[in-house]
């Protein structure tokens, strides 16, 4: 990336399995600069909305992981696709700790692609400045 800092955390994969009980079940992956990979997964029912409620608690999940060493908790409120005129986003609220500094953070993705990928990137947008990412 020139011109730019390094991320440190990198986005690499989210996905959704479909499970024959009319579940899924969501797994991200993402990678921290120098800890390397962090993968976590959450099932849910296999509606859209659950489905991205999933992903977005895996992602959640991989962040707690990969911040662990400085007590970092990342829970998911709510996730909520939201469908206007002319685009989808994906909108998330959080509440996150680090020690006794508690917040509740916003992320909102464009989400007409890739809702699911859409809604582990909400996570990381809610989470960039609280996590320096």
């Amino acid at each position: 990336m020139t011109g730019h800092a390094q991320r440190l955390i990198r986005f690499v994969r989210a996905e959704v399995q479909r499970r024959t009980d009319d579940s899924c079940e969501a797994t991200v992956e993402l990678e921290r600069r120098g800890a390397g990979a962090f993968t976590a997964t959450a099932a849910g029912p296999a509606d859209e909305a659950d489905q991205l409620r999933a992903v977005a608690r895996a992602t959640s999940d991989a962040l707690s992981d990969a911040f662990e060493a400085q007590g970092v908790k990342v829970r998911v409120v709510t996730v909520q696709l939201v469908e206007s005129l002319t685009q989808r986003i994906v909108l998330v609220t959080l509440a996150v700790s680090r020690g006794s500094d508690h917040r509740t953070l916003l992320g909102v993705c464009e989400a007409a692609r890739d809702p699911v990928r859409a809604a582990a990137l909400a996570v990381l947008d809610a989470t960039n400045r609280f996590l320096a990412l």
